[in-house]
Protein backbone atom coordinates (compact mmCIF):
# COMPACT_ATOMS: atom_id res chain seq x y z
CA UNK A 1 0.00 0.00 0.00
CA UNK A 2 1.16 3.54 -0.79
CA UNK A 3 0.58 6.42 1.30
CA UNK A 4 0.54 9.29 -0.73
CA UNK A 5 1.75 12.83 0.76
CA UNK A 6 -1.45 14.76 2.71
CA UNK A 7 -0.88 18.57 2.34
CA UNK A 8 -2.21 19.09 6.20
CA UNK A 9 1.35 18.18 7.31
CA UNK A 10 1.75 15.99 10.57
CA UNK A 11 -1.14 17.40 12.27
CA UNK A 12 -3.41 17.02 8.83
CA UNK A 13 -2.22 13.46 8.68
CA UNK A 14 -2.95 12.27 12.29
CA UNK A 15 -6.43 14.27 11.34
CA UNK A 16 -6.64 12.01 8.32
CA UNK A 17 -5.90 8.58 10.38
CA UNK A 18 -8.62 9.53 13.39
CA UNK A 19 -11.21 10.27 10.29
CA UNK A 20 -10.58 6.94 9.06
CA UNK A 21 -10.67 4.93 12.41
CA UNK A 22 -13.76 6.70 13.05
CA UNK A 23 -15.73 5.68 9.69
CA UNK A 24 -14.22 2.01 10.61
CA UNK A 25 -15.68 2.23 14.07
CA UNK A 26 -19.26 2.83 12.28
CA UNK A 27 -18.63 0.00 10.09
CA UNK A 28 -18.10 -1.92 13.23
CA UNK A 29 -21.58 -0.98 14.59
CA UNK A 30 -23.27 -2.07 11.54
CA UNK A 31 -26.53 -4.13 13.56
CA UNK A 32 -28.61 -5.04 10.19
CA UNK A 33 -29.13 -5.04 6.85
CA UNK A 34 -32.66 -3.77 5.15
CA UNK A 35 -34.30 -3.14 2.13
CA UNK A 36 -34.02 0.11 1.26
CA UNK A 37 -37.40 2.15 1.83
CA UNK A 38 -38.15 4.52 -0.75
CA UNK A 39 -37.90 7.58 1.51
CA UNK A 40 -34.16 6.45 1.37
CA UNK A 41 -33.52 6.17 -2.18
CA UNK A 42 -35.78 8.73 -3.56
CA UNK A 43 -34.50 11.92 -5.97
CA UNK A 44 -34.56 14.01 -3.41
CA UNK A 45 -33.18 12.17 -1.08
CA UNK A 46 -30.79 10.86 -3.00
CA UNK A 47 -29.75 14.44 -4.49
CA UNK A 48 -28.92 15.07 -0.40
CA UNK A 49 -26.80 12.60 0.53
CA UNK A 50 -24.94 12.49 -2.65
CA UNK A 51 -24.17 16.51 -2.16
CA UNK A 52 -22.73 14.91 1.80
CA UNK A 53 -20.52 12.39 0.14
CA UNK A 54 -20.82 8.64 0.90
CA UNK A 55 -19.66 7.78 4.81
CA UNK A 56 -20.27 11.09 5.65
CA UNK A 57 -23.71 11.31 6.67
CA UNK A 58 -26.94 9.12 7.76
CA UNK A 59 -30.04 8.87 8.62
CA UNK A 60 -30.81 9.45 12.35
CA UNK A 61 -33.57 8.87 14.75
CA UNK A 62 -37.10 9.10 13.84
CA UNK A 63 -36.49 8.18 10.91
CA UNK A 64 -34.93 4.94 11.25
CA UNK A 65 -36.70 4.21 14.33
CA UNK A 66 -39.93 4.37 12.51
CA UNK A 67 -38.99 2.60 9.74
CA UNK A 68 -37.72 -0.28 11.76
CA UNK A 69 -41.57 -0.51 13.30
CA UNK A 70 -43.11 -0.71 10.38
CA UNK A 71 -44.55 2.96 10.76
CA UNK A 72 -45.12 5.59 8.78
CA UNK A 73 -41.55 8.16 7.80
CA UNK A 74 -42.56 11.58 8.73
CA UNK A 75 -39.34 13.92 8.91
CA UNK A 76 -36.05 12.98 7.62
CA UNK A 77 -32.93 13.48 9.92
CA UNK A 78 -29.58 13.48 8.74
CA UNK A 79 -26.28 13.29 10.77
CA UNK A 80 -22.82 14.20 9.51
CA UNK A 81 -19.55 14.59 10.29
CA UNK A 82 -18.87 17.48 8.01
CA UNK A 83 -19.25 20.99 9.71
CA UNK A 84 -22.29 23.43 9.28
CA UNK A 85 -20.39 25.33 6.99
CA UNK A 86 -19.24 22.26 4.90
CA UNK A 87 -22.63 20.89 4.93
CA UNK A 88 -23.86 24.64 3.66
CA UNK A 89 -20.70 24.82 0.63
CA UNK A 90 -21.01 21.29 -0.32
CA UNK A 91 -25.16 21.38 -0.56
CA UNK A 92 -25.20 25.00 -2.04
CA UNK A 93 -22.60 23.33 -5.16
CA UNK A 94 -25.13 20.90 -5.39
CA UNK A 95 -28.08 23.46 -6.09
CA UNK A 96 -29.88 22.79 -2.92
CA UNK A 97 -31.50 25.67 -0.91
CA UNK A 98 -29.94 25.52 2.56
CA UNK A 99 -31.73 27.26 5.38
CA UNK A 100 -29.87 27.59 8.97
CA UNK A 101 -32.55 26.66 10.99
CA UNK A 102 -30.47 26.01 14.16
CA UNK A 103 -26.97 27.08 13.34
CA UNK A 104 -25.54 27.71 17.06
CA UNK A 105 -26.77 23.87 17.41
CA UNK A 106 -25.33 22.48 14.23
CA UNK A 107 -28.45 22.12 12.29
CA UNK A 108 -29.31 23.38 8.70
CA UNK A 109 -32.35 22.48 6.50
CA UNK A 110 -31.72 21.21 2.98
CA UNK A 111 -35.19 21.66 0.71
CA UNK A 112 -35.11 19.59 -2.45
CA UNK A 113 -38.65 20.61 -4.35
CA UNK A 114 -40.41 21.99 -1.32
CA UNK A 115 -38.99 18.73 0.92
CA UNK A 116 -37.12 19.52 3.96
CA UNK A 117 -34.01 17.26 5.49
CA UNK A 118 -32.46 18.71 8.42
CA UNK A 119 -28.65 18.36 9.21
CA UNK A 120 -26.79 18.35 12.21
CA UNK A 121 -23.44 18.06 12.48
CA UNK A 122 -22.06 15.32 15.50
CA UNK A 123 -22.31 17.01 18.51
CA UNK A 124 -20.69 16.79 21.74
CA UNK A 125 -22.21 18.73 25.21
CA UNK A 126 -19.87 21.24 26.68
CA UNK A 127 -22.46 23.06 29.38
CA UNK A 128 -25.74 21.96 30.56
CA UNK A 129 -28.04 23.16 32.53
CA UNK A 130 -31.69 21.08 32.09
CA UNK A 131 -32.93 24.11 29.72
CA UNK A 132 -30.53 24.87 26.78
CA UNK A 133 -26.89 23.46 26.19
CA UNK A 134 -23.39 24.53 24.98
CA UNK A 135 -22.19 21.76 22.13
CA UNK A 136 -18.46 21.75 19.96
CA UNK A 137 -18.78 19.46 16.82
CA UNK A 138 -17.01 16.32 16.26
CA UNK A 139 -16.60 13.38 13.69
CA UNK A 140 -17.40 10.65 16.26
CA UNK A 141 -20.30 9.05 15.79
CA UNK A 142 -20.30 6.95 19.28
CA UNK A 143 -19.59 10.27 21.09
CA UNK A 144 -22.94 12.02 19.46
CA UNK A 145 -24.81 8.84 20.27
CA UNK A 146 -24.05 9.62 23.88
CA UNK A 147 -25.72 12.85 24.38
CA UNK A 148 -28.99 11.41 22.70
CA UNK A 149 -31.74 10.69 25.04
CA UNK A 150 -32.91 7.39 24.43
CA UNK A 151 -31.02 4.49 22.83
CA UNK A 152 -34.33 4.14 20.54
CA UNK A 153 -33.17 7.73 18.86
CA UNK A 154 -29.67 6.25 18.43
CA UNK A 155 -29.42 3.93 15.59
CA UNK A 156 -28.50 5.13 11.79
CA UNK A 157 -29.10 4.02 8.51
CA UNK A 158 -27.33 4.97 5.09
CA UNK A 159 -29.20 4.70 1.64
CA UNK A 160 -28.00 0.94 1.34
CA UNK A 161 -30.11 -0.16 4.16
CA UNK A 162 -27.01 -0.92 6.68
CA UNK A 163 -28.47 -0.58 10.48
CA UNK A 164 -26.18 0.84 12.95
CA UNK A 165 -26.36 0.36 16.60
CA UNK A 166 -23.56 3.03 18.42
CA UNK A 167 -24.61 2.24 21.57
CA UNK A 168 -25.08 -1.68 20.73
CA UNK A 169 -28.43 -0.95 22.86
CA UNK A 170 -30.62 0.36 20.51
CA UNK A 171 -31.87 -1.82 18.51
CA UNK A 172 -32.27 -4.69 20.76
CA UNK A 173 -34.63 -2.00 22.77
CA UNK A 174 -36.07 -1.16 20.04
CA UNK A 175 -37.40 -4.94 19.17
CA UNK A 176 -38.22 -5.36 22.93
CA UNK A 177 -40.12 -1.83 22.86
CA UNK A 178 -38.17 -0.47 26.09
CA UNK A 179 -37.58 3.23 26.13
CA UNK A 180 -34.21 3.93 28.05
CA UNK A 181 -32.01 6.28 28.70
CA UNK A 182 -28.95 6.38 27.27
CA UNK A 183 -26.14 6.15 29.86
CA UNK A 184 -27.49 6.86 33.07
CA UNK A 185 -30.82 8.33 33.19
CA UNK A 186 -30.09 11.14 35.78
CA UNK A 187 -27.32 12.49 33.87
CA UNK A 188 -29.69 12.78 30.97
CA UNK A 189 -32.17 14.30 32.25
CA UNK A 190 -29.91 16.90 34.07
CA UNK A 191 -29.26 18.09 30.29
CA UNK A 192 -32.83 19.07 29.29
CA UNK A 193 -35.51 18.43 31.95
CA UNK A 194 -38.15 18.12 29.14
CA UNK A 195 -36.91 14.40 29.22
CA UNK A 196 -38.85 13.93 31.60
CA UNK A 197 -42.34 14.66 29.50
CA UNK A 198 -40.51 12.81 26.72
CA UNK A 199 -39.60 10.03 28.38
CA UNK A 200 -43.19 9.37 29.06
CA UNK A 201 -44.68 10.32 26.05
CA UNK A 202 -42.01 7.39 24.34
CA UNK A 203 -43.40 5.37 26.24
CA UNK A 204 -46.64 5.69 25.42
CA UNK A 205 -46.38 5.69 21.93
CA UNK A 206 -43.35 3.17 21.35
CA UNK A 207 -43.25 1.42 24.85
CA UNK A 208 -44.62 -1.70 25.71
CA UNK A 209 -45.31 -2.75 29.41
CA UNK A 210 -44.09 -0.82 32.70
CA UNK A 211 -41.73 1.85 31.86
CA UNK A 212 -38.46 1.87 32.41
CA UNK A 213 -37.67 1.53 36.37
CA UNK A 214 -34.35 3.31 36.42
CA UNK A 215 -35.98 6.10 33.87
CA UNK A 216 -38.84 6.40 35.85
CA UNK A 217 -37.03 6.94 39.16
CA UNK A 218 -34.65 9.69 37.50
CA UNK A 219 -38.16 11.51 36.40
CA UNK A 220 -39.02 11.10 39.18
CA UNK A 221 -36.58 12.93 41.18
CA UNK A 222 -36.23 15.78 38.95
CA UNK A 223 -39.50 16.67 38.59
CA UNK A 224 -39.60 19.32 40.86
CA UNK A 225 -37.12 21.26 37.72
CA UNK A 226 -39.59 21.12 34.63
CA UNK A 227 -40.86 24.48 36.09
CA UNK A 228 -37.73 26.16 35.02
CA UNK A 229 -38.25 25.38 31.43
CA UNK A 230 -40.13 27.28 28.99
CA UNK A 231 -44.10 27.17 28.44
CA UNK A 232 -43.85 26.87 24.85
CA UNK A 233 -41.28 23.30 25.61
CA UNK A 234 -43.58 22.06 28.01
CA UNK A 235 -46.68 22.52 26.10
CA UNK A 236 -45.08 21.17 22.81
CA UNK A 237 -44.11 17.89 24.84
CA UNK A 238 -47.37 17.88 26.83
CA UNK A 239 -49.80 18.15 23.90
CA UNK A 240 -47.96 15.34 22.11
CA UNK A 241 -48.35 13.41 25.39
CA UNK A 242 -52.19 13.91 25.31
CA UNK A 243 -52.36 13.15 21.32
CA UNK A 244 -51.42 9.50 22.11
CA UNK A 245 -54.62 7.08 20.99
CA UNK A 246 -55.26 6.49 24.78
CA UNK A 247 -53.02 8.75 27.17
CA UNK A 248 -55.22 7.84 30.09
CA UNK A 249 -52.65 4.84 31.17
CA UNK A 250 -49.39 7.20 30.57
CA UNK A 251 -51.22 10.26 32.71
CA UNK A 252 -51.90 7.33 35.62
CA UNK A 253 -48.09 6.54 35.90
CA UNK A 254 -47.55 10.55 35.20
CA UNK A 255 -49.94 11.33 38.01
CA UNK A 256 -48.84 8.30 40.18
CA UNK A 257 -45.40 9.42 40.38
CA UNK A 258 -45.43 12.93 41.41
CA UNK A 259 -44.71 14.93 38.09
CA UNK A 260 -47.23 17.29 37.01
CA UNK A 261 -49.09 16.31 39.92
CA UNK A 262 -51.19 20.13 39.12
CA UNK A 263 -52.65 18.33 36.70
CA UNK A 264 -54.50 16.42 38.69
CA UNK A 265 -57.50 17.48 39.57
CA UNK A 266 -60.08 15.92 42.07
CA UNK A 267 -62.81 16.68 39.19
CA UNK A 268 -60.96 14.72 36.59
CA UNK A 269 -62.58 11.68 35.34
CA UNK A 270 -60.12 9.02 33.32
CA UNK A 271 -62.84 6.80 32.18
CA UNK A 272 -64.55 10.07 31.01
CA UNK A 273 -60.94 10.94 29.04
CA UNK A 274 -60.45 7.05 28.33
CA UNK A 275 -63.96 6.99 26.21
CA UNK A 276 -63.80 9.92 24.41
CA UNK A 277 -60.65 8.84 23.04
CA UNK A 278 -62.05 5.91 22.10
CA UNK A 279 -64.91 7.46 20.13
CA UNK A 280 -62.74 10.37 19.05
CA UNK A 281 -60.80 7.36 17.37
CA UNK A 282 -63.36 5.55 16.20
CA UNK A 283 -65.45 8.59 14.38
CA UNK A 284 -62.21 9.90 13.02
CA UNK A 285 -62.53 13.27 14.74
CA UNK A 286 -59.79 13.54 17.18
CA UNK A 287 -59.16 16.87 18.49
CA UNK A 288 -56.94 17.94 21.36
CA UNK A 289 -59.09 21.06 22.93
CA UNK A 290 -61.96 18.81 24.29
CA UNK A 291 -58.99 15.87 25.36
CA UNK A 292 -57.82 19.15 27.89
CA UNK A 293 -61.27 20.21 28.43
CA UNK A 294 -62.15 16.38 29.55
CA UNK A 295 -58.62 16.72 32.15
CA UNK A 296 -59.40 19.88 33.54
CA UNK A 297 -62.47 17.81 35.07
CA UNK A 298 -64.54 20.06 32.31
CA UNK A 299 -63.73 23.07 34.48
CA UNK A 300 -62.64 26.38 32.95
CA UNK A 301 -61.23 27.41 36.37
CA UNK A 302 -59.10 24.53 36.06
CA UNK A 303 -57.82 25.50 32.75
CA UNK A 304 -56.71 29.04 33.81
CA UNK A 305 -54.44 27.06 36.48
CA UNK A 306 -52.99 24.70 33.58
CA UNK A 307 -52.29 28.24 32.12
CA UNK A 308 -49.48 28.60 35.35
CA UNK A 309 -47.42 25.89 33.36
CA UNK A 310 -48.79 25.91 29.87
CA UNK A 311 -49.31 28.14 26.97
CA UNK A 312 -52.85 26.94 25.87
CA UNK A 313 -53.47 28.88 22.66
CA UNK A 314 -56.56 31.17 22.06
CA UNK A 315 -58.15 28.77 19.63
CA UNK A 316 -58.16 26.25 22.05
CA UNK A 317 -59.81 28.19 25.01
CA UNK A 318 -62.18 29.36 22.19
CA UNK A 319 -63.42 25.73 21.18
CA UNK A 320 -63.41 25.01 24.74
CA UNK A 321 -65.79 27.67 25.25
CA UNK A 322 -67.51 26.89 22.60
CA UNK A 323 -68.05 23.08 23.71
CA UNK A 324 -68.91 24.34 26.68
CA UNK A 325 -72.37 26.31 25.72
CA UNK A 326 -72.85 23.53 23.73
CA UNK A 327 -72.86 20.91 26.80
CA UNK A 328 -75.28 23.47 28.32
CA UNK A 329 -77.71 22.99 25.61
CA UNK A 330 -81.07 21.14 26.70
CA UNK A 331 -82.17 17.79 24.54
CA UNK A 332 -78.54 17.25 23.00
CA UNK A 333 -80.21 14.25 21.66
CA UNK A 334 -82.58 15.45 19.42
CA UNK A 335 -82.54 16.68 15.97
CA UNK A 336 -83.19 20.07 16.53
CA UNK A 337 -81.15 20.57 19.05
CA UNK A 338 -78.02 19.56 16.95
CA UNK A 339 -79.12 22.21 14.50
CA UNK A 340 -79.03 25.01 16.97
CA UNK A 341 -75.46 23.86 18.11
CA UNK A 342 -73.88 23.91 14.73
CA UNK A 343 -75.75 26.89 13.44
CA UNK A 344 -74.73 28.85 16.87
CA UNK A 345 -70.77 26.86 17.66
CA UNK A 346 -70.27 25.76 14.79
CA UNK A 347 -69.38 21.99 13.36
CA UNK A 348 -66.28 20.95 14.52
CA UNK A 349 -67.17 22.13 17.59
CA UNK A 350 -70.56 20.20 18.10
CA UNK A 351 -69.43 17.30 17.14
CA UNK A 352 -66.53 17.64 19.77
CA UNK A 353 -69.56 18.29 22.30
CA UNK A 354 -71.43 15.32 21.45
CA UNK A 355 -68.67 13.09 21.41
CA UNK A 356 -68.38 14.41 25.35
CA UNK A 357 -72.32 13.80 25.72
CA UNK A 358 -71.87 10.13 24.21
CA UNK A 359 -69.01 9.20 26.52
CA UNK A 360 -70.98 10.60 29.49
CA UNK A 361 -73.76 8.02 28.20
CA UNK A 362 -76.04 11.51 28.16
CA UNK A 363 -76.71 10.95 24.85
CA UNK A 364 -77.61 7.47 23.15
CA UNK A 365 -74.69 5.74 21.09
CA UNK A 366 -77.69 4.97 18.37
CA UNK A 367 -77.77 9.07 17.74
CA UNK A 368 -74.60 10.16 17.21
CA UNK A 369 -74.25 8.91 13.69
CA UNK A 370 -77.40 10.57 13.13
CA UNK A 371 -75.91 13.62 14.63
CA UNK A 372 -72.80 13.33 12.73
CA UNK A 373 -74.55 13.36 9.23
CA UNK A 374 -76.52 16.32 10.09
CA UNK A 375 -73.64 18.22 11.18
CA UNK A 376 -71.58 17.51 8.17
CA UNK A 377 -74.26 17.66 5.56
CA UNK A 378 -76.99 20.63 6.87
CA UNK A 379 -76.75 23.74 4.98
CA UNK A 380 -76.36 26.07 7.63
CA UNK A 381 -79.42 28.64 7.10
CA UNK A 382 -78.68 32.81 7.44
CA UNK A 383 -80.97 34.76 9.71
CA UNK A 384 -83.15 36.68 6.93
CA UNK A 385 -83.26 39.78 9.34
CA UNK A 386 -80.93 41.99 9.80
CA UNK A 387 -80.43 45.39 12.16
CA UNK A 388 -81.18 47.79 9.14
CA UNK A 389 -84.45 46.03 8.72
CA UNK A 390 -85.46 47.21 12.12
CA UNK A 391 -84.49 50.20 12.25
CA UNK A 392 -86.68 50.53 8.90
CA UNK A 393 -89.46 49.75 11.11
CA UNK A 394 -88.93 52.29 13.93
CA UNK A 395 -86.49 50.40 16.45
CA UNK A 396 -83.74 53.39 17.10
CA UNK A 397 -80.41 52.37 17.10
CA UNK A 398 -78.85 51.10 20.45
CA UNK A 399 -79.31 48.03 23.12
CA UNK A 400 -82.95 48.28 22.21
CA UNK A 401 -82.35 47.10 18.97
CA UNK A 402 -80.27 44.24 19.80
CA UNK A 403 -82.27 42.90 22.54
CA UNK A 404 -85.25 43.48 19.23
CA UNK A 405 -83.00 41.30 16.83
CA UNK A 406 -82.02 38.79 19.44
CA UNK A 407 -85.41 37.81 20.12
CA UNK A 408 -86.40 38.07 16.81
CA UNK A 409 -83.86 35.38 15.75
CA UNK A 410 -84.36 33.13 19.00
CA UNK A 411 -88.27 32.98 17.51
CA UNK A 412 -86.81 31.63 14.18
CA UNK A 413 -84.71 29.00 15.52
CA UNK A 414 -87.54 28.26 17.61
CA UNK A 415 -89.63 27.52 15.00
CA UNK A 416 -86.26 25.47 13.23
CA UNK A 417 -85.28 28.06 11.26
CA UNK A 418 -88.40 27.53 8.83
CA UNK A 419 -89.64 31.44 8.74
CA UNK A 420 -88.24 33.31 5.29
CA UNK A 421 -87.67 37.06 5.50
CA UNK A 422 -91.75 38.16 4.70
CA UNK A 423 -92.41 35.84 7.90
CA UNK A 424 -89.78 37.26 9.88
CA UNK A 425 -90.90 40.97 9.08
CA UNK A 426 -94.81 40.04 9.75
CA UNK A 427 -93.20 38.72 13.41
CA UNK A 428 -91.20 41.92 14.25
Amino acid sequence: MILTPYFGGAIGYTSLICSFLKDITLENDKAKQVTPQNWMVSRETSKVMSALGEGKARFVGGCVRNMLLGEEVGDIDIATQWTPDQVTESLTKAGIRVVPTGIDHGTVTAIVDKKPYEITTLRKDIETDGRRAVVSFTEDWREDAQRRDFTINTLLADPAGNIYDPTGEGLKDLEARRVRFVGDPATRIAEDYLRILRFFRFHATYGKGVPDKDGLKACRAAAGKIPTLSKERITQEFFKILSVDNPVDILSTIFDNNILEEFLFTEYQPDLLKHLCEFQKRFGIAFLSPRLYVLSGLSHENIKHMERLLSIPKVFKRDIEEISEILRLPDLNKDHAVRVAVYKHGRISTAQALIIEVAQDRVINGFINRALEIIQKWDIPTFPVDGNDLMKAGIEKGPALGAALSELEDWWIGQEFKPDRKTCLARL
